[in-house]
């Protein structure tokens, strides 16, 4: 027998994410959970309970990575969703003043739940993150006075910005406090955990790198008081916006980028190897939080008087020295040592954190728009029925027939192309996402834009509609 011949498998040798049946198996596996079940609450009443839609889940296939063209599709929605709340498993979640059941406790850390999902995460983030190797193209001509020329000159262009999509969504909406409020309810993913992917690095041996990633570690900390720790502070803003700091009660809220985004951060962390890519990401952080911080404190303080910006004070001012420390302490001694490798992998964490952070501002400034097109949408719902239902009739485009009980929650969801949504009878609540929704009763309806999050609560006894299938809304204009 070779000394080589060490396996001896009895179910499957091969744990790569090539290994699709087991990593299908391990997704399926962890979703089914009453903490991601379908119910019937707006929010998130369960402390650990993330709806996942599990009886959705089964009939997706996350074996072929995105494309770029694909980002905002369902499935990325739905895999940014599940890699989520994966990745948890990592972080202890304790409520404070939160209902509180130890069943659920211990479903949320059961040694078989964090199996699957230590085998699904590489999987999903696979599916989710490939794309950036195709989209981000780099050179090897990268040295240490190249990245410092580079990130020097975006520090300077950064401190030039004076708006953002985002901002400029918020200051545009029709309903700028409701804006503002979906905001940092997209911020609260990152923001109500914030410095838990980091501190991942805290543990371990790599020299003079990890004391210096250490110190930016404490001041996210607060260096051990608990009123200033930067969670804290931006719990504290969210209240004083009247919101709910509980993580993560607006859980169905969270948009495809947001997620996507946060889901990145955690890639980055969890998996040692990126670590000089993280190097390149928080650079791109703490440098560009300087402005973005200054921007969106402004913004959100004239469309909530009354919010608390001590989160975002903070982040304009230690992000000066978070800036300074995360070049001077990591990407500069980071290149010295370890040479044209991690100069490369620190410029694609910084492309790849960039891309990714501006994919989730336009995806928040494309579902404000269409949140603020309610009424438009009802209107072109009554300029093209009688047209759709005659396409229907001749068998050119499908639709779904549904009957509903009341309280009967669609929790949210996209859809890939364009869709009508007919009451037949009955009435429904339809949620155009977060603080927006629409009431439809019998012939009534509304266009869905495809890619949108939405939603539906039914408030009569039965709710009997229809949602045709109509592809592009431009086809029936």
């Amino acid at each position: 027998m070779s000394k080589g011949e060490i396996l001896d498998p009895r179910v499957t040798c091969d744990f790569s994410t090539s290994n699709h049946d087991l990593c299908r198996d391990a997704i399926l596996a962890f979703c089914d959970s009453p903490l991601y079940h379908d119910n019937e609450n707006r929010y998130e009443e369960n402390f650990y309970g993330r709806r996942l839609r599990p009886h959705v889940v089964r009939h997706l296939d996350f074996s072929l990575p995105l494309t770029t063209e694909r980002l905002a599709s369902y499935e990325a929605l739905s895999a940014n969703r599940i890699l989520f709340a994966m990745n948890e498993v990592d972080f202890l979640m304790l409520p404070g003043e939160a209902p509180w059941e130890e069943a659920e406790f211990q479903a949320a850390y059961a040694e078989s739940h964090a199996a699957a999902a230590h085998v699904g995460m590489p999987y999903l983030e696979r599916f989710l993150f490939s794309f950036l190797e195709r989209e981000i193209r780099l050179s090897d001509n990268w040295s240490l006075p190249a990245v410092e020329e580079y990130f020097r000159s975006y520090a300077t262009e950064s401190r030039g910005v004076s708006s953002l999509p985002s901002a400029e969504a918020i200051r545009s909406s029709c309903n700028p406090a409701t804006a503002a409020r979906d905001w940092l309810v997209q911020l609260a993913p990152d923001f109500l955990i914030e410095s838990s992917p980091m501190a991942r690095y805290a543990s371990g041996n790599y020299g003079r790198l990890s004391s210096s990633l250490f110190k930016i570690i404490i001041d996210e900390l607060g260096y051990g008081d608990f009123e200033r720790k930067h969670s804290t502070l931006f719990e504290n803003t969210m209240r004083s916006a009247e919101l709910d700091s509980v993580p993560h009660r607006y859980w169905q809220y969270y948009l495809n980028g947001s997620l996507m985004l946060a889901n990145y951060y955690n890639r980055i962390t969890r998996n040692r190897k990126y670590f000089f890519r993280y190097i390149g990401a928080i650079y791109l952080a703490e440098t560009g939080f300087i402005t973005s911080c200054r921007i969106w404190r402004d913004v959100l303080k004239e469309a909530l008087p009354g919010l608390d910006t001590r989160y975002f004070d903070e982040h304009c001012h230690i992000d000066i020295d978070h800036s300074r420390m995360a070049f001077d302490g990591l990407v500069r001694p980071a290149i010295e040592t370890y040479g044209i490798f991690a100069a490369k992998e620190i410029v694609r964490g910084f492309e790849e954190a960039r891309w990714i952070g501006e994919f989730a501002e336009q995806d928040f400034v494309r579902q404000i728009c269409w949140k603020d097109s309610a009424e438009r949408n009802q209107d072109r719902y009554r300029q093209i029925f009688d047209k759709v239902h005659r396409a229907w009739e001749t068998g050119e485009i499908t639709k779904d027939c549904l009957d509903e009980p009341k309280g009967e929650l669609s929790i949210t969801h996209t859809h890939d192309g364009d869709e009508l949504c007919h009451v037949v009878s009955g009435e429904m609540e339809f949620l155009n996402g977060f603080e927006c929704s629409t009431t439809l009763r019998g012939d009534q309806g509304i266009f869905i834009e495809h890619n949108r999050l939405h939603g539906a609560l039914i408030h009569s006894e039965r709710c009997n509609y229809e949602i045709y299938n109509i592809g592009d809304l431009n086809r029936w204009l």
